[in-house]
Protein backbone atom coordinates (compact mmCIF):
# COMPACT_ATOMS: atom_id res chain seq x y z
CA UNK A 1 0.00 0.00 0.00
CA UNK A 2 1.02 3.95 -1.06
CA UNK A 3 2.15 5.42 2.24
CA UNK A 4 0.91 8.65 0.67
CA UNK A 5 -2.04 7.36 0.01
CA UNK A 6 -3.41 5.95 3.79
CA UNK A 7 -2.41 6.73 6.98
CA UNK A 8 -0.76 4.66 9.32
CA UNK A 9 -2.75 5.39 11.88
CA UNK A 10 -6.23 5.93 12.67
CA UNK A 11 -7.41 9.62 11.58
CA UNK A 12 -9.77 11.73 14.04
CA UNK A 13 -10.13 14.81 15.61
CA UNK A 14 -9.04 14.69 19.23
CA UNK A 15 -12.68 16.46 20.02
CA UNK A 16 -14.76 13.57 18.09
CA UNK A 17 -12.07 11.33 19.90
CA UNK A 18 -13.72 12.71 23.57
CA UNK A 19 -17.51 13.25 22.23
CA UNK A 20 -17.72 9.72 20.36
CA UNK A 21 -16.47 8.12 23.79
CA UNK A 22 -18.29 9.73 26.06
CA UNK A 23 -21.53 9.11 24.43
CA UNK A 24 -21.10 5.67 23.41
CA UNK A 25 -20.28 5.18 27.01
CA UNK A 26 -16.59 4.01 26.18
CA UNK A 27 -17.72 1.45 22.87
CA UNK A 28 -15.92 4.46 20.91
CA UNK A 29 -11.96 3.24 22.09
CA UNK A 30 -12.67 -0.65 21.10
CA UNK A 31 -14.16 0.65 17.95
CA UNK A 32 -10.32 3.32 17.68
CA UNK A 33 -8.61 0.27 18.98
CA UNK A 34 -9.50 -1.32 16.25
CA UNK A 35 -8.50 0.62 13.70
CA UNK A 36 -5.41 1.97 14.82
CA UNK A 37 -4.44 -2.02 14.41
CA UNK A 38 -6.14 -2.40 11.19
CA UNK A 39 -4.13 0.64 9.62
CA UNK A 40 -1.34 -0.53 11.27
CA UNK A 41 -1.20 -3.80 9.57
CA UNK A 42 -2.49 -2.72 6.57
CA UNK A 43 0.85 -0.11 6.47
CA UNK A 44 3.66 -3.21 7.94
CA UNK A 45 1.62 -6.05 6.76
CA UNK A 46 2.36 -7.58 9.87
CA UNK A 47 0.45 -10.64 10.81
CA UNK A 48 -1.71 -9.49 13.52
CA UNK A 49 -5.37 -9.56 14.31
CA UNK A 50 -6.73 -5.78 14.58
CA UNK A 51 -10.14 -7.50 16.15
CA UNK A 52 -8.54 -9.31 19.08
CA UNK A 53 -6.74 -6.92 19.81
CA UNK A 54 -9.40 -4.19 20.34
CA UNK A 55 -11.03 -6.90 21.98
CA UNK A 56 -7.92 -7.25 24.58
CA UNK A 57 -6.79 -3.59 24.34
CA UNK A 58 -6.02 -4.05 27.60
CA UNK A 59 -3.34 -6.33 26.80
CA UNK A 60 -2.38 -4.33 23.77
CA UNK A 61 -2.86 -0.36 24.41
CA UNK A 62 0.65 -0.56 25.60
CA UNK A 63 2.01 -2.30 22.76
CA UNK A 64 -0.21 0.00 20.59
CA UNK A 65 1.27 3.52 22.20
CA UNK A 66 4.56 2.55 22.07
CA UNK A 67 4.07 1.77 17.98
CA UNK A 68 2.87 5.44 17.98
CA UNK A 69 5.49 6.95 19.77
CA UNK A 70 7.92 5.07 17.99
CA UNK A 71 6.41 6.05 14.57
CA UNK A 72 6.65 9.56 15.55
CA UNK A 73 10.28 9.82 16.87
CA UNK A 74 11.11 8.19 13.36
CA UNK A 75 9.41 10.71 11.76
CA UNK A 76 11.06 13.39 13.70
CA UNK A 77 7.90 14.37 15.39
CA UNK A 78 8.24 14.87 19.19
CA UNK A 79 6.37 11.98 21.10
CA UNK A 80 7.85 12.98 24.46
CA UNK A 81 5.27 10.73 26.69
CA UNK A 82 5.42 7.43 28.49
CA UNK A 83 3.73 4.52 26.86
CA UNK A 84 4.03 2.92 30.15
CA UNK A 85 2.69 5.67 32.19
CA UNK A 86 -0.43 6.41 29.74
CA UNK A 87 -1.39 2.63 29.47
CA UNK A 88 -1.24 2.26 33.44
CA UNK A 89 -3.58 5.59 33.37
CA UNK A 90 -6.13 4.41 30.41
CA UNK A 91 -5.91 0.95 32.39
CA UNK A 92 -6.70 2.39 36.16
CA UNK A 93 -9.37 4.91 34.80
CA UNK A 94 -10.91 1.49 33.07
CA UNK A 95 -11.00 -0.14 35.77
CA UNK A 96 -13.10 2.29 37.61
CA UNK A 97 -16.21 1.17 35.67
CA UNK A 98 -16.55 -1.55 38.44
CA UNK A 99 -16.10 0.86 40.87
CA UNK A 100 -19.84 1.88 42.94
CA UNK A 101 -22.10 3.69 42.28
CA UNK A 102 -21.45 7.36 41.53
CA UNK A 103 -17.08 6.23 41.54
CA UNK A 104 -17.53 4.64 38.27
CA UNK A 105 -18.55 7.56 36.49
CA UNK A 106 -14.66 8.43 36.89
CA UNK A 107 -13.99 5.44 34.57
CA UNK A 108 -15.43 8.14 31.48
CA UNK A 109 -12.05 9.99 32.07
CA UNK A 110 -9.88 7.53 30.23
CA UNK A 111 -10.44 8.77 26.72
CA UNK A 112 -8.42 12.11 28.29
CA UNK A 113 -5.77 10.00 28.27
CA UNK A 114 -5.68 8.71 24.93
CA UNK A 115 -5.81 12.43 22.93
CA UNK A 116 -2.27 13.17 23.51
CA UNK A 117 -2.05 9.88 21.61
CA UNK A 118 -3.86 10.73 18.94
CA UNK A 119 -2.77 14.21 18.51
CA UNK A 120 0.63 12.77 17.40
CA UNK A 121 -1.26 10.29 15.27
CA UNK A 122 -2.78 13.26 13.99
CA UNK A 123 0.79 14.78 13.53
CA UNK A 124 2.37 11.51 12.00
CA UNK A 125 -0.77 10.90 9.49
CA UNK A 126 -0.16 14.35 8.30
CA UNK A 127 3.45 14.02 7.07
CA UNK A 128 2.93 10.28 6.25
CA UNK A 129 -0.39 11.06 4.28
CA UNK A 130 -0.78 14.61 3.77
CA UNK A 131 -4.01 14.15 1.46
CA UNK A 132 -5.98 11.79 4.09
CA UNK A 133 -9.44 12.58 5.51
CA UNK A 134 -8.83 13.79 9.15
CA UNK A 135 -12.35 12.93 10.22
CA UNK A 136 -13.14 15.48 12.14
CA UNK A 137 -16.70 16.18 11.23
CA UNK A 138 -19.24 14.17 12.85
CA UNK A 139 -21.41 11.75 9.96
CA UNK A 140 -24.96 11.51 10.43
CA UNK A 141 -24.53 8.18 11.81
CA UNK A 142 -21.99 10.17 14.36
CA UNK A 143 -25.07 12.23 15.03
CA UNK A 144 -27.68 9.63 15.69
CA UNK A 145 -25.25 8.56 17.66
CA UNK A 146 -24.34 11.02 19.86
CA UNK A 147 -28.70 12.13 20.38
CA UNK A 148 -29.06 8.76 21.50
CA UNK A 149 -26.18 8.02 22.85
CA UNK A 150 -25.98 11.63 24.80
CA UNK A 151 -29.15 10.95 26.11
CA UNK A 152 -28.52 7.38 27.65
CA UNK A 153 -25.18 9.04 29.11
CA UNK A 154 -26.92 11.81 30.66
CA UNK A 155 -29.71 9.74 32.01
CA UNK A 156 -26.85 7.14 33.37
CA UNK A 157 -25.09 10.03 35.17
CA UNK A 158 -28.43 11.45 36.09
CA UNK A 159 -30.16 8.24 37.92
CA UNK A 160 -26.56 7.64 39.68
CA UNK A 161 -26.39 10.66 41.20
CA UNK A 162 -30.14 10.56 42.48
CA UNK A 163 -30.73 9.77 46.03
CA UNK A 164 -32.72 6.67 46.60
CA UNK A 165 -35.88 6.85 47.39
Amino acid sequence: MNEDSQPMFFPVSRFKLLVMSLVTLGLYQIFWFYKNWQLFKAATGDDISPFWRAVFNGIFCYSLITKIRNRAKLRGIDANFSPFLLTLAWLGLALCARLPDPYWLVSFLSVIVLLPVQEIVNELNSLAAPNHNPNDRFSVWNIVTIAVGGSLFVLAIVGTLMPAT
